[in-house]
């Protein structure tokens, strides 16, 4: 069976991308591959349940800071590495990780290298991302993005692409469990970044709180933004916003909330979303490049929301709380579509690309 590698930046990370690696790294692994996580720096000690069949390797060699010198020797301890474990596909899970993998694929023939996008082409323009998403769809074996709308943007600014797929990320969620809609409680999550958007997300709350006595704004997650917001909050008096830091049980924050909302000033794929929607959750969402949009069924399941209108987010999370039928309806078809994000269809998905290069 063949041995796949996975080059992350940190495997020790809360993000979604350490999140989904560690799906797919596991189910993986039930499916007979060996797997190995090689973290630029740290990723021995996984935020993420791993199995312990899966193998953890860090290129960091003890100095904290990102020289070219470095840089270098990773590069050389990597080349070393993937030789040594005979690894047969290894897979930059970051775009701009393929800078490596670039300079490797000259020197190992044998070897294929693919590319996983997880954001989108519109996000992070700096030059070196630039850089590797033109190098990334020129001589990656399979450049992957995680949608359809991503998949047209990189055809439509590449005019010789190698080779490019889409692969959605997995739902891991149960979803025999659903909401019962009679908490007063919007839920949104994810890293506290700007981002998210979750500055937007209160002053959209400001807005409307006053109208809705009882009801209150949760919002799950860790990040760099989190003082900022704390101020936002006392500073314009928004009551009832509760910043709960990360949840060791985010299925049951869905199952207790009664809303969803992702107020996101750029996407890649949103998990969250297809969590929100497994347990039964009507959400609401900015129509943010690049993923609600393939999620989200407006006026079905919920509401796509011009970019940034806070208005209109306020309007509908509003008619929302006010509509229990509304709700309901939402609610009833928030699994509809959800069957082409389950854990073996994407895997499956994974294993015909791999054994197709």
């Amino acid at each position: 069976m063949k041995s796949i590698g996975f080059l992350i930046a940190n495997m020790d990370g809360k993000g979604g991308t350490e999140r989904v690696t560690s799906i797919l790294a596991n189910g993986l692994i039930e499916r007979g591959y060996n797997v190995k996580i090689i973290s630029c720096k740290d990723g021995l000690n996984p935020t993420y349940p791993l199995r312990r069949e899966v193998k953890l390797f860090s290129l960091r060699d003890g100095n904290k800071k990102s020289t070219m010198g470095s840089k270098i020797s990773s590069l050389y301890r990597l080349n070393r590495f993937l030789k040594e474990q005979k690894i047969d596909i290894c897979i930059a899970v970051d775009v701009t990780l393929f800078l490596y993998l670039w300079i490797l694929h000259f020197f190992n023939k044998k070897i294929k290298f693919i590319a996983w996008e997880h954001f989108n082409y519109y996000i992070n323009n700096s030059k070196t991302t630039q850089l590797a998403r033109l190098l990334a769809a020129r001589y990656a074996d399979c450049l992957v993005v995680l949608g359809k709308n991503d998949l047209k943007n990189y055809t439509n600014h590449f005019n010789n692409i190698k080779r490019i797929e889409y692969i959605y990320n997995p739902l891991t969620f149960d979803t025999t469990k659903s909401t019962t809609l009679n908490n007063k409680q919007i839920i949104a999550a994810g890293r506290l970044t700007k981002q998210k958007g979750f500055d937007l997300l209160l002053k959209v709350w400001k807005k409307i709180e006053d109208k809705h006595n009882g009801w209150q704004l949760k919002i799950i997650g860790e990040g760099k933004e989190k003082k900022n917001l704390l101020s936002q909050i006392v500073n314009n008096k928004i009551p009832d916003v509760i910043l709960s830091g990360y949840s060791d049980n985010i299925q049951n924050e869905y199952l207790n909330s009664s809303l969803f909302i992702l107020s996101s000033r750029y996407e890649g794929f949103v998990l969250v979303l297809l969590e929100a929607q497994a347990a039964g959750l009507p959400c609401v969402s900015f129509n943010c490049k690049e993923g609600p949009s393939e999620i989200i069924d407006n006026n079905v399941n919920g509401y796509l929301i011009n970019n940034f209108n806070l208005e209109e987010m306020g309007r509908k999370i509003s008619f929302l709380i006010n509509n229990k039928k509304e709700l309901e309806k939402f609610s009833k078809n928030a699994k509809k579509d959800l069957g082409r994000f389950e854990k073996q269809v994407i895997l499956d998905r994974w294993e015909d690309l791999f054994q197709s290069l």
